[in-house]
């Protein structure tokens, strides 16, 4: 049987918590930090936490005001517990403040996929994600939330996007599937 995915804040917590030794005790992180090319930022390796302080519910609502959608409840909570992370595989979650439509903080590379026949259909959706994470610097992976195609339970699709890989974007049925797939992949 499956792990289920995390959802609410307590599920996220003891997620995170548990994700985030096996990332202190991973032999990639730690060869990286003896490389001095570390895995995530000197701050939060001293502080053995890959994540940040949690986002307020006002800090939430302010940024989906924002982009005048809400946000989904696996993604709110997950805020709840940390307000961007470091490091879930090659992906940095960005915080709120750096979250934004996917258009806007791309657009370029929106316009670069604007050509092949065979991403028509993904164009238009990757037009209607917000981007909440992307590698630090790597072949160039993003992570985003349809937020047009939610469900009844407030939930909906997400993307992991290798765009340097020329393949077209993974579809994760929420935000948690997304997480706890690439956090299993990646460590």
């Amino acid at each position: 049987m499956a792990t289920p995915s995390p959802l609410t804040v307590e599920e996220w917590r003891a997620f995170l918590d548990e994700h985030n030794t096996n990332i202190f005790e991973s032999a990639y992180v730690r060869a990286a930090v003896e490389e001095g090319t570390p895995a995530m930022s000197p701050e939060r390796w001293e502080a053995g936490w890959a994540g940040a302080q949690p986002a307020s519910e006002e800090a939430i609502v302010a940024v989906e005001e924002r982009l005048g959608v809400r946000l989904p409840p696996s993604y709110r909570n997950f805020l709840k517990v940390s307000n961007g992370w470091e490091y879930v595989g090659p992906v940095d979650l960005f915080p709120l403040e750096s979250i934004g439509w996917f258009t806007d903080l791309d657009e370029g590379l929106i316009e670069a996929w604007a050509g092949p026949e065979y991403f028509e259909e993904y164009l238009a959706v990757l037009k209607r994600c917000v981007l909440i994470g992307q590698d630090d610097g790597g072949s160039g992976c993003w992570w985003l939330l349809h937020v047009d195609g939610a469900g009844e339970d407030g939930e909906c699709t997400a993307y992991d996007w290798w765009a340097g890989s020329g393949e077209v974007p993974e579809r994760y049925d929420d935000f948690a599937a997304l997480v706890r797939q690439e956090a299993k992949t990646f460590l």
